[in-house]
């Protein structure tokens, strides 16, 4: 019998997150038998570690010095021999450094890096090491077209070493239907009110505040409008504030992190995304998935989402008077909510599946493999 292949994945932690759910996924799905899955995090594990060595999943802590560690890169590199690694997955730019340098030193026959999306304002010697970190990479993989266009003119990778592809989720979980009825119950919401949500840390490069701002207007337009805050964070307090202050306390609901994330989307009218900067949002797919239809800033990947006039509306980053605007033509609009939902949903099955990432990296390792 043909020995599996070993692949190692380097990540930061398995703290519930955006990247590392993407991560679990896809290694809870790699070809049965084909590939012998692991995961290295280098500064703390997380939720997400434990359940993964039942399910075949090697998970090991090797954590490296604050600041720039040096003696990392030989101490991975050797943890990379033992395991006898074949194909190294890096995830996200401090992995690409140690794991890239480690990888090489350990003779690792394949090594891809996937950027998943940060503020693309990059110094000088960040471009700089990367753009030679990337001469010493099998692959580049970028998870939305805008940032691969990125790396590719900014900070000089090679066009033909980069690829697209886009993350994907569970089309069933976030597709299936739920009681709204219940969990409308649950929340105290009468059956009447327009109910918007948005699904997101409470940090700053989210820009919760422009989408409170805009609630002002919206609940004096549609008094029966309410606005679901799904997310906790450093601003939790800023902003129930800031909603207090501008008489929103009853329009405007914090319900913090939540486990039920596709049952709350299901009870939406409508979805909003107000980020300063994205990538490629997760929760934006999950939308689509669930045929919301969304309202967005017209940042990073959103574009690659949402379709303006088509499943959604995009408006400019910072500006809750469009934002508003936004939001109120389609909630005075029931029919469009319903077609662009639908328009959601549909785009969502062609190009954001978790099955279709699954196999996008099985060609990509395969290729890279056998290459």
């Amino acid at each position: 019998m043909k020995k599996a292949i070993r692949v190692v994945h380097l990540i930061q932690g398995l703290e519930i997150g955006g990247l590392e759910i993407m991560v679990v996924n896809l290694l809870e799905r790699l070809g049965q038998g084909r590939y012998q899955p692991a995961i290295c995090c280098f500064d703390s594990l997380g939720d997400l570690a434990e359940p993964l060595p039942e399910q075949g999943i090697d998970v090991h802590l090797l954590k490296r010095r604050p600041g720039v560690d040096i003696r990392y890169i030989f101490k991975l590199a050797s943890f990379l021999r033992q395991m006898e690694t074949q194909i190294l997955h890096l995830h996200n730019p401090t992995a690409f450094f140690y794991g890239t340098l480690a990888g090489k030193l350990a003779r690792v026959p394949c090594i891809v890096y996937t950027e998943h999306g940060r503020d693309f304002s990059s110094s000088w010697k960040v471009k700089f090491t990367n753009g030679i970190l990337s001469r010493l990479v099998n692959k580049v993989v970028a998870v939305a077209e805008f940032g691969r266009r990125y790396l590719v003119a900014d900070e000089g990778i090679a066009e033909q070493k980069t690829i697209t592809i886009h993350n994907g989720i569970d089309a069933e979980r976030f597709g299936a239907e739920y009681d709204a009825n219940a969990l409308r119950s649950e929340l105290g919401l009468e059956k009447r009110q327009l109910v918007i949500g948005i699904v997101a840390r409470l940090d700053p490069i989210k820009n919760h505040k422009a989408l409170i701002k805009a609630m002002k207007k919206v609940a004096d337009r549609l008094p029966e409008a309410v606005l679901l805050v799904v997310g906790d964070g450093p601003l939790r307090r800023e902003l129930e504030s800031l909603s207090t202050a501008l008489g929103l306390e009853a329009r405007v609901r914090f319900l913090g992190a939540r486990s039920d994330v596709p049952e709350l989307m299901n009870l939406l009218d409508l979805f909003v995304l107000c980020s300063h900067s994205e990538g490629l949002s997760l929760t934006l797919i999950e939308a689509s998935a669930a045929a919301r239809p969304i309202v967005a800033t017209d940042v990073g990947g959103n574009s690659e989402v949402v379709e303006n006039k088509v499943n959604g509306l995009l408006v400019p980053a910072d500006d809750p008077e469009a934002l508003a605007t936004a939001i109120l033509a389609l909630l005075q609009d029931k029919e469009r909510l319903s077609v662009m939902g639908k328009a959601g949903r549909q785009k969502f099955e062609r190009e954001f599946t978790l099955e279709g990432m699954v196999q996008a990296y099985e060609k990509l390792y395969a290729d890279c493999y056998s290459g």
